[in-house]
């Protein structure tokens, strides 16, 4: 600064000081450019500085004189004399200056006389001395004469670097006005050019011959860097030309062709001059530009950076400098190295190189901690014996921060695929590295009194911590982490103190101690136990490694902890209303910390006690989560910015921590439960585990207004794709002037890189369809000139995207079309799968726009200094825009972050038993807030959705769209779960209508977009599982239809129902949503919508061929909802007939085909039934629900062949079930006796499908036809056993008393259970009403009747008796499903005895060898006892009241296997001649009296009874007379 102020002063013409010295310019001037050496060193010593190089520059470009040697005529030759006027007629060329010449005219005066004809003459002639001075540096770079040439190179550096104006002044020197001018009059010949970037390349070349000419390469180097800064694409064109770059091969490899001779160079100059300080400086220089500017062009300029970093970063140690000069040039080649590691990003090739020589090579590893060793001990010494200069300590450490920000990039960024760990890695985790360990040396310098040094010393040993940890399993015995008793004492000084002076620390610093404490509670838990723990006398060269983590669960030991750190912690959580405005860095770093110790849990349970025993710590973390909003109420784009990002990533993690205390109190609680109690007579009590936790001072927002505030707050995303939209319309705007710009030439100052790209999209953009379709417009309308006509359209094009940019939207054509191509290019786009993936777990987010590599591409800072001026407003209004939009999206992220540990925090919540303790009314949110939270989550989602309906989205949107679904899934489970617990449910159907208004609109807008946005496919699952929650809810309830106000929100939710079926049917292709969209459409098909609606529906729009095929060749995993939403459709007519049509008994053969069923899977599926048995299942209840719907049908016969071809395998497997389900006791010559087993409600109804199945065979003559009599005569036996378990229950007298031990059928799926727990609806006390109570139970406790040959019912005992089983809806459920296979089972036997009797009427004679089996009058006894005893305490338990559907249903049933019992046994009474039992006419003629008594108030049972009658008084002739039965 002091040698710019003086300089300024020189050129001041007001300044009278420097008035002697400005008298010499003019004399050294005098003689130039004969004499041009003097001039030029003069002015470099005044060059400093960007005025006094712009006043250099103008002093040279107004030369009005030039010196020269004249030869005088002989003439005048006696009367020549200094200051004599002379005049040339012809011109006269300037020795030295080739292509210059003086014209004829000047006029000059002599300045000295030489010899006696030769003077040395002073011309007048205006003209550039710039462009002399180049000329004179292009001839004496030629010639070799580099001492002048290096004198003019210097004074060209010091104004170039000065002033960057002067670089492109010089780069077009050419078109310079008076060059120009002196062209056009012919002083300047035409062919005189300089390329002063050419002419530097090319001489390089020869340069290196010689290792003397390092001055000449460092001046040269010089330049080429700063215009590489100035004029990237020019010089890269030039130098790639020239073959700078090219191998000693001429292609791309590791060896470049100057390497050997620029690495003689700097050893020679090193050796021979003793300080090879400027050409080291500027090759790394020129290095450095090389990477900013031109890494595009990575295959080329490889070998040259390698070169640089393995040759130049491992050698210059070892070279000799002046002083002072040492440090910086290890500082230059560490700036290398650091542009190296950004290079990964942005060039894989050319970083990927560069990488591996950083993990792998190890001198470089050496020479790395060789300089952070000596660097340190040098800090050391220089507060004690060492007496070095405050600028070179400042050097010192600018050199110490550099290495460390290396150490952790690298750390930080390496692959996590990398095994085994690279030597890098072993190098610094090794204990054993010289000169000095790195750990020792990260934890030296934590204690220097330098925040810079502190900060980045902080930084590595938190990825120092993470890196250990990764690398444990792969590392030797010398390579671990280890820290003595000394460094733990001295690290926790450090830490202390800088935790203890936070108003006199930099935030940054703070924020970089509670990283480390973070760090190492999650990576290395030993290490934070032993900070926390007291320093009692520890030994300074103690080596106990507190390395040992083997143990998972190493608890700090109270009696020797040191509370400092904790109470630390609390200080701040203390400040924490402050820190959250003031510096929420601080505090989200203080939170972090919080959150490892609450995820590591009991590692850390001392620490944990002392900060979850303090109510004044849960007051403020209550207070942090309301603290966030106030002050920003709007997350508009103006209030943006980090410190609201990270507020929100404060109100995440407390989120999580909170969610970890609930997990941790139920974990402790069950614990406490399940431990062993102290023994009795004990007086010492057993210590509770934890100490007393009052968090639920933070649950008590809950029923606030504060939970309303975070759902409006967290799942509101304001404006953010409008703010994207006008980031990427910005940067197509900046891309449509550069490409403007580039067409006439001008590259500017952008980078190669982006250079390439620009002439890319130009040359796709003028082929692209809807220019070509301007041009021809614009022909039309007159316009001609290809090149005019294509500068019109681009500049039309860029007025039309500007109009888009201040919110006028370009309308659909030609230009709408161009925008949305140079929106696809996303030039300037961050591309999230090219950034560097870490490994170590980073807080903020990935940008969007990565706007400093911009700015440098784009070089924006210089175009002040060329006629680029006019075009930066466009590009700082981009940059602007893309910098606010980087903001959004950071907050976008923060909030994101947030929700899900918002959402999470409800799980836990509302899934843990603490909340009774806490006493929290419903999981701890009202139904009023819950309902609330839903519309506003409703609201938040819809405008998300809405948002999305732009011609550009971009992917970034989801994520947060993402977040919003989870959210409204989570509360809607909240708000179903209330209202599972209430009775009614009517006034939650106006919101569950909302929510399945939103959530189905959403799903239909988004599966539009899913084509083109595969980020889209998580949410709309969620939504999917959101959608079928409702209705499976809603579809579970009574209360629908039974008010008059619920037509309404039936009828719009049927509407609802109806407009989502087409967007499932198409849903239901996808192998990811097919289950979901299936099980939805199987609900809305079964109870929202009529046959008549959605069979239209579904012939359009469901591709019913193409999922069954998908199901067979297992394209679709849900092979099992597909068959429950077939048999859905198999149980209407209209359905059947669409399944008939697919040709379903083909798909359903080939599924069971593929199954692997046994006689041993079938009886293990008698408790809990496979997958395979399932799908069996669900197949023969479709074949079943086809039958019965066609029963009626004209394609009835068709339906039956086809069941009959369908069955023809399937008895066999169908015998083998029966034979499984039957628990009858009794020993047969082809049965032996069953094991006791458990069976399920899943396993009777599959056991009623194969009855209903067997019944069609029976129909269609099945069994005889086919010659099956054995399997028929061994079916009927099953059969027959299966009905007298039912009648009776135990067959053999002397059996065990309890009833029918071993029958067990308990509820086990969910819905079962909830079945299970509600109270009955039929109440009856009798038969299986009574006796499925005690089949639910693991173990029996009802006795039977102490005689096996009496029935069921037992009349001697009153009801009241079986008070002690509990009925219920589900035992209920049990008993019906069995009075169904009862009623089958007779069904499917008076089939088989009306072929029998039918065959004995064609014969004319009873065979009774081929006479099917019947059963025993006494099984049917049995059974129709039950059944009058339950129809007639139902119907007398409702005589003054109607009964209800279900109810009526049931009692028909049971008078129909009433009816089918009594025919039965009228066959075999009369076909074997079967006596009837003693004193059974008189049991049942009371009974049935009774029955038929009791139906009279009900005349919906008349025919029934009407029927009965008369096949009683065919077998009981006497009994209507003496009973006056009707």
């Amino acid at each position: 600064m002091v040698q710019e102020s003086l300089c300024m002063q020189f050129w001041d013409k007001d300044s009278f000081i420097d008035g002697p010295i400005r008298s010499i310019l003019h004399m050294v001037e005098k003689e130039y450019p004969f004499q041009i050496s003097e001039l030029i060193r003069f002015l470099s010593a005044v060059c400093n500085g960007s005025w006094p190089a712009q006043c250099v520059y103008n002093y040279l470009e107004r030369m009005n004189g030039v010196t020269t040697l004249y030869s005088v005529p002989n003439i005048v030759t006696d009367n020549v004399n200094y200051r004599d006027q002379i005049e040339i007629h012809c011109p006269i060329s300037i020795p030295g200056i080739e292509g210059i010449t003086i014209p004829g005219g000047s006029h000059g005066y002599i300045l000295k006389v030489l010899e006696d004809d030769v003077a040395l003459v002073r011309w007048e002639f205006p003209h550039s001395g710039v462009f002399f001075l180049l000329v004179i540096l292009a001839q004496d770079l030629h010639a070799c004469n580099y001492k002048r040439a290096c004198d003019i190179m210097d004074l060209l550096y010091k104004m170039v670097s000065s002033n960057k104006d002067l670089c492109f002044a010089l780069l077009h020197a050419d078109k310079l006005l008076a060059v120009q001018a002196s062209q056009n009059l012919g002083y300047t010949e035409k062919h005189v050019r300089i390329d002063i970037v050419k002419i530097f390349c090319t001489s390089i070349f020869k340069y290196v011959e010689d290792v003397n000419n390092a001055c000449v390469m460092s001046k040269t180097l010089g330049m080429l860097a700063e215009m590489l800064n100035c004029v990237p694409y020019h010089v890269f064109d030039v130098v790639l030309e020239c073959g700078f770059f090219i191998t000693q091969s001429g292609g791309v490899s590791s060896d470049w062709l100057l390497s050997g001779a620029l690495a003689r160079m700097l050893f020679a100059t090193s050796e021979d001059s003793g300080d090879c300080s400027s050409l080291t400086t500027t090759v790394l220089d020129f290095a450095i530009q090389v990477l900013r500017k031109g890494a595009a062009a990575d295959d080329i300029i490889s070998s040259f950076i390698v070169f640089s970093v393995q040759y130049i970063m491992v050698k210059h140690m070892n070279w000799k400098y002046k002083k002072h000069s040492r440090w910086k040039i290890t500082l230059k080649v560490f700036d290398l190295v650091k542009s190296c590691i950004d290079l990964k990003s942005f060039s894989p090739k050319l970083g990927g190189i560069i990488w591996e020589i950083l993990l792998y090579d190890s001198s470089i590893h050496s020479v790395l901690l060789h300089i952070l060793s000596m660097s340190t001990q040098l800090l050391e010494h220089s507060h004690g014996s060492y007496c070095g200069d405050l600028k070179e300590i400042e050097d010192i450490q600018l050199v110490l921060c550099c290495g460390l920000d290396i150490v952790f990039y690298m750390l930080s960024n390496l692959p996590e695929e990398l095994v085994p760990s690279p030597p890098f890695v072993t190098m610094i985790l090794s204990s054993s590295s010289k000169p000095l360990p790195f750990i020792p040396t990260a934890i030296s310098l934590m204690s220097f009194q330098n925040s810079a040094i502190q900060v980045a010393a902080a930084r590595v040993f938190s990825i120092l911590c993470f890196a250990a940890y990764k690398a444990q399993p792969q590392l030797m015995e010398n390579a671990n982490f280890v820290v003595n008793g000394s460094e733990i004492w001295r690290l926790q000084a450090s830490i202390s103190c800088i935790l203890d002076e936070v108003e006199k620390i930099d935030d940054c610093l703070v924020v970089a101690v509670f990283n480390l404490l973070t760090s190492a509670a999650r990576y290395q838990p030993a290490l934070l136990i032993s900070l926390v723990e007291q320093s009692t006398q520890v030994q300074a060269d103690s080596d106990n490694s507190m390395h040992k983590q083997n143990s998972k669960f190493s608890v700090l030991n109270p009696s020797g902890s040191n509370p400092r750190l904790i109470e630390q912690i609390l200080g701040y959580i203390g400040r924490s209303t402050e820190l959250m405005d003031r510096s929420p860095s601080i505090l989200s770093g203080v939170l972090d910390l919080l959150k490892a110790l609450w995820e590591s849990g009991v590692q850390f349970t001392y620490v944990l006690e002392k900060l979850r025993s303090s109510r004044t710590f849960w007051e403020n973390l209550s207070c942090c989560i309301r603290a966030t909003f106030d002050g920003y109420p709007n997350d508009s784009i103006e209030t943006v910015d980090e410190k609201l990002s990270l507020r929100y990533y404060c109100l995440g993690t407390i989120f999580e921590i909170m969610s970890y205390e609930l997990f941790l109190q139920e974990k402790l609680l069950t614990e406490s439960k399940t431990s062993d109690p102290a023994p009795d007579g004990s007086k010492q009590q057993k210590e509770p585990s934890v100490a007393h936790c009052p968090s639920d001072i933070v649950l008590k927002w809950f029923d606030s207004a504060t939970v309303e505030d975070l759902i409006k707050h967290l799942s509101s995303n304001g404006n953010q794709n409008d703010d994207l939209h006008r980031a990427k319309v910005a940067s197509c705007l900046c891309i449509i002037r550069l490409l403007a710009k580039l067409s006439s030439g001008d590259t500017g100052s952008m980078s190669f890189s982006l250079v390439k790209k620009i002439q890319l999209i130009s040359s796709k953009l003028l082929q692209h369809r809807a220019f070509l379709t301007l041009l021809s417009q614009y022909c039309l309308h007159g316009y001609s000139g290809d090149q005019d006509l294509t500068n019109l359209i681009i500049s039309d094009l860029y007025y039309h995207i500007h109009g888009e940019l201040e919110g006028r939207q370009i309308t659909p054509g030609p230009f709408q079309e161009l925008l949305c191509f140079l929106l696809e290019f996303k030039v300037f786009e961050h591309n999230p799968l090219e950034q560097v993936q870490k490994t170590f777990p980073a807080a903020n987010g990935i940008s969007l726009f990565d706007v400093p590599h911009i700015r440098d591409e784009l070089g924006v800072e210089l175009w002040n200094h060329s006629d680029w001026k006019t075009y930066k407003e466009v590009a700082e209004k981009m940059l602007d825009i893309m910098s606010k939009a980087n903001l959004m999206k950071c907050q976008v992220d923060a909030k994101l972050c947030t929700l899900r540990s918002f959402i999470a925090f409800l799980s836990v919540c509302t899934g843990t038993s603490s909340n009774k303790k806490f006493g929290l009314p419903g999981g701890g949110i009202s139904i009023t807030t819950t309902q609330s939270a839903v519309r506003c989550a409703c609201k938040s989602l819809q405008s998300a959705v809405d948002s999305l309906t732009q011609v550009d989205i971009s992917e970034v949107l989801f994520p947060p769209l993402s977040g919003q679904v989870e959210l409204l899934l989570a509360i809607t489970r909240i708000l179903l779960n209330h209202a599972k617990q209430t009775r009614s449910s009517r006034h939650l159907y106006p919101v569950i209508v909302l929510l399945i208004k939103t959530s189905g609109a959403s799903t239909s807008f988004l599966f539009n977009l899913m084509p083109s946005s595969p980020a889209l496919k998580q949410p709309v699952k969620s939504l999917l599982v959101l959608l079928l929650s409702l209705f499976e809810f809603i579809y579970s309830k009574d209360d629908m239809k039974d008010g008059s106000e619920d037509v309404n929100i039936f009828g719009e939710l049927s509407l609802l129902s109806m407009s989502l079926l087409p967007v499932l049917c198409k849903l239901a292709d996808s192998r990811e949503y097919s289950d979901l969209a299936i099980a939805s459409m199987d609900i809305i098909v079964k109870g929202f919508l009529p046959s008549n609606v959605w069979v239209p529906i579904l012939q359009k729009h469901f591709r019913l061929q193409v999922i069954l095929q998908k199901c067979q060749t297992g394209a679709l995993l849900c092979t099992q909802v597909i068959l429950n939403f077939l048999l859905t459709m198999g149980r209407t007519k209209d359905g059947a007939k669409i399944l008939q049509s697919a040709n379903i008994f083909a798909f359903i053969k080939v599924l069971l085909s593929q199954m692997c069923l046994d006689d041993s899977s079938l009886r293990n599926s008698l408790s809990t039934q496979t997958k395979d048995v399932k799908i069996w299942g669900l197949g023969l209840a479709v074949v079943s629900s086809l039958n019965h719907c066609m029963d009626d049908d004209i394609s009835r016969n068709s339906v039956a062949n086809s069941t009959i071809s369908f069955l023809s395998g399937q008895v066999p497997l169908m015998s083998s079930y029966l034979s499984a389900q039957s628990v009858n006791t009794h020993q047969s010559k082809k049965r032996t006796l069953l094991p006791k087993s458990q069976t399920s409600l899943a396993a009777l109804c599959l056991t009623e499908n194969i009855l209903t199945l067997l019944c069609i065979l029976a129909k269609y003559h099945f069994p005889r036809d086919t010659g099956m009599k054995e399997v028929d005569s061994e079916l009927r036996e099953i059969i027959i056993h299966l009905l007298a378990f039912i009648s009776r229950g135990s067959a053999r007298t002397g059996d065990s008393p309890n009833w029918n031990s071993a029958f067990i059928c308990p509820p086990i799926i969910k819905e079962e259970m909830t079945l299970n727990e509600e109270p009955p609806l039929i109440r009856s006390k009798y038969g299986w009403f009574r006796f499925a109570a005690s089949c639910t139970l693991s173990t029996p406790s009802v006795s039977g009747p102490p005689n096996a040959a009496l029935s069921l019912v037992i009349r001697d005992k009153s009801p009241g008796d079986s008070d002690s089983m509990k009925q219920t809806r589900f035992t209920e459920m049990l008993a019906v499903q069995i009075y169904r296979i009862a009623f089958l089972i007779m069904k499917f036997l008076c089939s088989q005895a009306k072929e029998a009797v039918k065959r004995a009427e064609e014969l004319e004679f009873l065979d009774l060898a081929h006479f099917p089996e019947l059963p025993m009058p006494d099984i049917l006894h049995g059974l129709q006892d039950q059944v009058v005893s339950i129809v007639t305490e139902v119907l007398e338990a409702n005589v003054s009241t109607a009964l209800n559907a279900e109810t009526e249903g049931v009692c028909q049933l049971l008078l129909v296997i009433l009816e089918t019992s009594l025919y039965m046994e009228l066959c075999v009474s009369q076909s074997c001649g079967i006596r009837p039992v003693l004193g059974r006419f008189e049991d049942f003629s009371k009974g049935i009296k009774a029955m038929v008594h009791a139906s009279e108030k009900h005349s919906s049972f008349k025919p029934l009874v009407r029927s009965l009658a008369q096949i009683t008084t065919l077998l009981y002739p006497g009994i209507v007379q003496s009973n006056n039965l009707m």
